[in-house]
């Protein structure tokens, strides 16, 4: 008896004493705010309910806006993500312990701006999937587009990135780029953005506003690639030109 109630002690303290137990998790996003018509749908229902502002989701559940709709989510690890309109997610995964987060959401179709807190003390694992893509944010804030048939494009706008096709191809992001993967085995376009907005740099001018120095520190330089390609299409029209010249043509209008 006294061995029994020494191994249910045992037991009770590897739960309660544990670092790595889980928190007890009633929901996994809180509606932050939402615009328009936006709905959502536990897993295995069949209807739509409208969703409401500060409203608990669960994990699995299902999340659409309609045109000209949008909404905005807070996980319990405060990472947010802002649901922009024709679109439709699931929160597929949610699971907080004291060191670890491991998220995922699927995006069908749409687009998505995500948003993901990142604390030194805990490891962060927030993924993004699409039917040809898996995005795997680390600690960072990027948007990812995802349309049937055209598939996933994805910009990094603060930190890191790695987009991976379904066969394990991977691309990785730094500020600014940009990729595309347009089916599950077809290798990420190689990243593209970075050139076309590097900055010009200018010598500090005394007489210059600060407004008017961010002005000029925010104009894009064209990249080497888009100097060619205008420089190509310069080339092909002037061919045209040759080889179909453009005459005169008088109309004389009686009265």
């Amino acid at each position: 008896m006294k061995s029994n109630i020494f191994i249910i002690f045992l037991l009770l303290s590897a739960i309660f004493f544990n670092p790595a137990a889980s928190y007890s998790q009633d929901f996994s996003a809180k509606v932050i705010s939402i615009t328009g018509d936006v709905t959502y749908k536990s897993e295995g229902e069949p209807e739509w309910k409208p969703v409401k502002a500060s409203m608990d989701l669960k994990e699995g559940v299902y999340v659409m806006t309609a045109f000209e709709s949008s909404c905005d989510l807070e996980f319990m690890d405060k990472s947010k993500l802002n649901i922009k309109e024709l679109s439709k997610i699931q929160i597929s995964k949610f699971a907080l312990q004291t060191k670890n987060v491991d998220a995922s959401v699927k995006l069908f179709n749409g687009k998505i701006k995500a948003t993901v807190h990142r604390d030194v003390d805990i490891k962060t694992e927030f993924q993004v999937k699409t039917p040809v893509s898996t995005i795997s944010v680390r600690g960072t804030e990027e948007e990812v587009n995802y349309m049937p048939g055209f598939g996933t494009e994805v910009q990094n706008i603060y930190g890191l990135v790695e987009v991976t096709n379904y066969i394990g191809q991977k691309q990785l992001l730094a500020k600014g780029d940009n990729t595309e993967v347009s089916r599950e085995n077809k290798t990420p376009a190689p990243v593209y953005g970075s050139a076309q907005k590097t900055k010009k740099e200018f010598v500090k001018n005394s007489s210059l506003s600060e407004a008017e120095e961010e002005f000029k520190g925010n104009v894009d330089i064209p990249s080497y690639d888009h100097i060619s390609d205008v420089m190509r299409d310069l080339s092909e029209i002037s061919r045209e030109k040759e080889a179909h010249p453009i005459r005169n043509v008088i109309i004389n209008w009686k009265k």
